[in-house]
């Protein structure tokens, strides 16, 4: 037996689901913030706009709470790194919070939205959507800087994957 129920949770401001609205591709601002210490946890942060070169400040705040309900407790002494995506646009804000497992090849992601007036109640976006094509640039980025800096050579180098970042018009 399938059971199958509607919810609105996913509806932004404009009153659209996730990946409906019609959208013409143009370059997005991709900028770099420093990383941030959570619950043992280091974060490395971007923000995306389609409204401005930076994102606004609640903006990121909206992020910073969508790292605290995403991430598990820290490793301890193994590494315990992740990343965080806030991307802001016309109907509301999208977060995608990253991080690394434990025995450093698996990537947990969850990704979160908001309409412009519910910033901080942040729900998980539905029908297992992870990321836009901008939010995957830098995803992208930070899967090649984990591999690079942190699984591949024979002791990871935290400093180097926190020094590589991605931003710019993409």
């Amino acid at each position: 037996m399938v059971l199958r129920f509607r919810v609105s949770i996913g509806v932004m401001s404009n009153g659209t689901q996730v990946g409906e609205r019609p959208l013409r591709y143009a370059p997005r601002s991709i900028t770099t913030l420093p990383a941030d210490q959570v619950h043992g946890w280091t974060v490395k942060r971007y923000g995306i706009s389609a409204l401005r070169e930076t994102p606004q400040a609640e903006v990121f705040d909206f992020g910073r709470l969508t790292v605290c309900l995403s991430l598990p407790d820290s490793y301890g002494d193994a590494l315990s790194y992740g990343y965080n995506v806030v991307h802001e646009d016309e109907d509301g804000c999208y977060a995608v919070v990253g991080w690394w497992s434990r025995n450093r090849v698996i990537l947990h992601t969850r990704t979160w939205l908001a309409g412009w007036t519910e910033l901080t109640v942040p729900v998980e976006a539905p029908g297992h959507a992870t990321a836009c094509i901008w939010e995957a640039v830098p995803m992208a980025h930070e899967r090649d800087a984990w591999v690079r800096h942190v699984v591949r050579p024979e002791r990871p180098d935290a400093d180097a994957y926190l020094a590589s970042t991605v931003s710019g018009w993409f």
